[in-house]
């Protein structure tokens, strides 16, 4: 379920292209040796970040083969999203394809899935009902929850992955500005209390409920 190292590479090209870019603008004479060094300092900053998710397997859509890996990757990562999955379920299958496509566009977001067969406990704990159900984290907090398909558009099971990707902006665990910030403010604990924009935890009754 990985996207594939020539992808993950091309990000990478890009990237450097454009640090490339903001190295020759930090050139010109006409910029303030103070605002030069800040820049500096930043672009430092973003490759040494970049290098760092990069080997943290962002920009591929990961297995997390038990729980310890699900609570390590939900507690460390800035931003990531988690879907629990079962393999005989055909929507969670749907659900894969969309999330494989955004890891690599959204590559300073950690996604993954994880089997509800493995992760009992978090099941349990997450009051996870009906599949698929897809997690938002934002320093260990669950930010948000998407419980089927209702909240993707009328389309369906044929939903595009614009319209899931606009859902996951919407909750802010998707980066949108240049310096990898986002506006999302939360004190809610970890996998406790958590902001659930669907109401009903059991979904549409066309949804996999086990």
């Amino acid at each position: 379920m990985s996207a594939t190292l020539e992808q993950v590479d091309k990000i990478i090209e890009d990237k450097l292209l454009a640090e490339e870019t903001l190295l020759d603008e930090l050139e010109s004479d006409d910029i303030p040796s103070h605002i030069r060094e800040a820049r500096l300092t930043q672009l430092k900053r973003m490759t040494e970040d970049f290098q760092s998710m990069k080997e943290r397997s962002h920009g591929q859509y990961t297995d997390l083969l038990d729980e310890k890996k699900f609570l390590e990757i939900t507690t460390t990562e800035e931003r990531c999203i988690i879907h629990f999955f079962h393999p005989d379920f055909r929507r969670c299958a749907i659900v894969d394809d969309h999330l494989k496509k955004l890891a690599v566009k959204h590559f300073s977001t950690k996604f993954a899935r994880i089997s509800v067969d493995i992760a009992k406990f978090f099941v349990t704990k997450l009051k996870i009902q009906v599949l698929p159900a897809i997690f938002c984290f934002v320093k260990g907090i669950v930010i948000d929850r998407i419980i089927g398909f209702d909240e993707l558009g009328d389309e369906g099971d044929n939903f595009s992955t614009e319209s899931l990707e606009r859902r996951l902006l919407n909750s802010q665990v998707l980066v949108t500005n240049r310096d990898g910030k986002s506006d999302s403010k939360s004190d809610r604990s970890v996998l406790g209390r958590s902001e659930n924009r669907n109401k009903d935890d059991n979904g549409s009754s066309d949804d996999d409920d086990w």
